[in-house]
């Protein structure tokens, strides 16, 4: 894994305001920002303005799930838009995911089981714990040709694990500080838990979107906690004595 800029930043919920003014601060310094309401409130010509701010990478969080052909065409809009990773959910199946590959961005991921669902909610769900679901889902994905899949901290040990699913990226949303609102996320963990775990890209969004300073933006000392490279590693070093990030 790089040692810097593998954090995605979401963007979801912001202004459009907000999101331009916190990437001109910190775009060259994430993988990527990653975009949701914004594309449906001004257009896919939004990417472009994010872009223009100092966003490496466009990420539309769009969560694809239909038949192959409409994700072909939705992907392929999505992709001419000038996003460079779009997700798509792994339950649609394999010909599904495959038609987002070949027509849409360069980069798809595939969503496992939703870090909102509880436990129990998974189990009703997928008719497994959420673990077992993850796994079968990021075998598929791999199956398809996915770049990477998305799961909650709680399962990204397991897949950084598995041999087959080598070469993929683990993304992991629901990380924050301990002691932090979780909001909507159920199955959570923190950003150097989800590091060691295996997780190449972990996505911090409120935690950063919302923190406020006294001016009513996004608090600096936040952003340099979070998308500072050498801070990460000096938290992993603290807790766990490795030199740095696996």
């Amino acid at each position: 894994m790089e040692s810097t800029g593998q954090v995605v930043l979401a963007a979801d919920g912001m202004t459009l305001d907000q999101c331009l003014e916190l990437t001109s601060k910190v775009g060259d310094r994430v993988y990527a920002i990653k975009v949701h309401n914004l594309v449906n409130e001004h257009s896919p010509s939004v990417i472009e303005r994010i872009r223009k701010a100092g966003a490496r990478r466009l990420w539309v969080d769009a969560k694809l799930h239909d038949i192959s052909k409409t994700v072909e065409l939705r992907a392929k809009a999505i992709a001419e838009s000038g996003a460079d990773i779009l997700t798509v959910h792994a339950s649609g199946g394999i010909d599904m995911m495959m038609a987002a590959v070949e027509f849409g961005p360069a980069e798809i991921y595939a969503v496992t089981v939703l870090t909102s669902l509880t436990e129990e909610q998974a189990h009703l769900i997928y008719g497994q714990p959420s673990k077992a679901a993850a796994l079968y889902l990021a075998q598929l994905a791999k199956v398809a040709g996915i770049a990477g899949v998305v799961s909650s901290p709680k399962e990204v040990g397991i897949l950084a694990k598995r041999p087959e699913l080598q070469g993929l990226k683990f993304v992991t949303p629901g990380v924050r500080s301990p002691g932090k609102e979780t909001h909507d996320q159920a199955r959570v963990g923190t950003i150097t838990g989800a590091i060691i775990s295996g997780s190449t890209h972990p996505v911090i969004g409120r935690q950063v979107t919302e923190a406020r300073g006294s001016c009513g933006s996004p608090s600096s000392n936040r952003r340099r906690d979070f998308f500072n490279p050498n801070y990460n590693r000096r938290r992993i070093k603290m807790t766990t004595g490795l030199g740095g990030i696996p």
